[in-house]
């Protein structure tokens, strides 16, 4: 989580005015969508299909609070119709020194071609104050909502409703590729035998209100409990519910309100901040009360802290992307999760292969 913009690089200034005055247009052809980041691309591509041309700016393995600003990715925005940010300050670091070097107007917050993905979203972990002691924290809360994969459902309507309003001839196209991608997630986290029995809009308003536990359970069919048929990711994720984890950086807090999983600790002191000797040797002594198995990081961030406390305790190292392509096996949204929640069940669960449905 990061308060406060990096310094605005004066060489995005310099491109050539030429690369900044080739207007964009849907009558051109297929709708021009940059994505800041890989999910969203994804979550696009799966509504849109070829009617849209993709450009996405920062990859997978890279830390989504510092990608370079680059002057190529300038001469892409300037010829897109749409830019999807994440928001919440996220990107703040390099994604407005990008659209103040492409100059267009609807791609600047507030303008049509600006999409906001974390409009709609229950963001948690929102400071009730603002001080530099507390590390790098984000002002409207924690950025990272995508990690409970729910979420995307309110992404893809987001998007959807911006390809609806630039290309109106694809609209009922748009719709038809928002509702396949819904109930493809509705069926990837509860699984396919629970949503035909009781509807994924259903079980989705009982997961976004935190009722889905007591839904499960009182409701039954056939003379047992709706339980029985959970599946999926969160079906996968019973065998560990409950089991606490250390986290590198404060970024898995959706996931673990969605998955019932316990972030008791972070290797980050605060937000952005590097651990010091001090915070590893009560992280250690933390440790080694033996209620924590596994320390989650990520691929782009220092592993010799995780590396110092592992070789002193039983606890594993488990590397996760948290966007697609920060894995070879994390090729789109789905798959992202699919691998997500495997490893997690594997390294919670002792090493035992994770099963869903």
């Amino acid at each position: 989580m990061r308060l406060h913009s990096r310094a605005v690089l004066p060489l995005l200034w310099a491109v050539p005015a030429l690369l900044l005055s080739d207007p964009a247009s849907a009558a051109e052809g297929h709708v021009k969508v940059v994505s800041a980041l890989p999910n969203f691309g994804s979550i696009a591509s799966a509504i849109a299909g070829d009617r849209i041309d993709l450009t996405v700016i920062a990859s997978g393995s890279q830390d989504a609070h510092f990608v370079d600003p680059k002057p190529s990715y300038i001469v892409k925005l300037r010829k897109a119709d749409l830019l999807l940010v994440n928001g919440l300050d996220l990107e703040i670091g390099w994604v407005p020194p990008l659209t103040q070097g492409a100059r267009t107007a609807r791609l600047m917050p507030g303008g049509a071609g600006y999409i906001d993905c974390s409009t709609g979203i229950r963001v948690v972990e929102v400071p009730l104050s603002l001080s530099r002691t507390e590390g790098d924290v984000h002002p409207y809360g924690n950025p990272h909502y995508l990690t409970d994969p729910l979420n995307a459902e309110i992404v893809a309507g987001t998007i959807a409703e911006a390809l609806k309003r630039f290309d109106p001839a694809g609209a009922q196209a748009y719709e038809d590729g928002r509702r396949a991608f819904v109930r493809r997630l509705h069926e990837a986290l509860f699984g396919k035998d629970l949503v035909d029995l009781a509807g994924g809009a259903k079980l989705s308003r009982e997961a976004f209100a935190g009722t889905l536990d007591v839904f499960l359970d009182g409701t039954s069919v056939g003379g047992s409990p709706l339980r029985a048929h959970l599946g999926g990711w969160l079906g996968k994720m019973q065998a560990v519910k409950g089991k606490a984890v250390v986290t590198y950086h404060k970024d898995y807090s959706y996931f673990a309100e969605r998955f019932g999983i316990r972030v008791i600790d972070f290797v980050e002191p605060k937000p952005g901040i590097s651990p010091s000797a001090k915070h590893l040797e009560e992280l250690l002594t933390r440790l080694k009360q033996g209620d924590v198995s596994v320390i989650l990081t990520r691929p782009y961030v220092e592993h010799r802290s995780t590396d110092y406390l592992a070789e002193r305790t039983k606890v594993k190292i488990l590397t996760l992307p948290i966007e697609v392509g920060g894995a070879p096996e994390a090729t789109d949204f789905f798959r992202l999760f699919d691998y997500a929640t495997d490893q997690i069940v594997r390294a919670l669960s002792g090493g035992q292969a994770a099963a869903g449905r």
